[in-house]
């Protein structure tokens, strides 16, 4: 039995998000221009994928290969959901809101080694998004690596998952 049978196919997808979504609550807590937007994407996608695939965990090695079959499908297969928001801090708190749903689903169907994994996953994609792009300055000079707005974003997710 493979482990994405543990799922149906909406958990897997709100599984395979949790780690986006933590990401996308670190964009909005300290939006940094458009350069930084386009870095801190990139780190998205490029840490969700390395780090996914350098687990040993059967849940994350579930996730790469889930992840590398997306890339590979066309994509208008995926429509947007439409969502919007009124502020930076409204998105954020949608979005540890999804995270929270995905964690869930994790806890309920997996193992605690997989539970475990998928924690450190997405508190380390978070992580590689917030030090994506320096925060405040000019033209990369001056600022900051992790804006404090983000440090306390990372507080959140931690607290999310249940990490003290």
């Amino acid at each position: 039995m493979h482990i994405r049978d543990n799922f149906t196919p909406e958990e897997w997808d709100k599984v395979l998000s949790g780690p986006a979504a933590a990401a996308a609550a670190i964009l909005a807590a300290a939006p940094s221009g458009l350069t930084g937007i386009i870095a801190e994407g990139i780190a998205t996608v490029n840490a969700m994928k390395e780090l996914a695939r350098a687990s040993s965990a059967p849940l994350l090695q579930a996730i790469a290969a889930s992840l590398d079959a997306k890339q590979e499908e066309q994509p208008e297969a995926h429509p947007r959901d439409g969502q919007r928001f009124k502020s930076f801090e409204e998105a954020k708190k949608a979005m540890l809101e999804r995270l929270r749903s995905a964690f869930w689903i994790v806890q309920t169907k997996a193992t605690p080694e997989d539970v475990s994994a998928y924690q450190q996953y997405v508190v380390s994609v978070a992580e590689r998004v917030a030090r994506a792009a320096k925060e405040g300055g000019f033209l990369g000079i001056g600022g900051e690596q992790v804006s404090q707005a983000e440090k306390d974003t990372l507080d959140e997710i931690r607290s999310t998952l249940g990490i003290a």
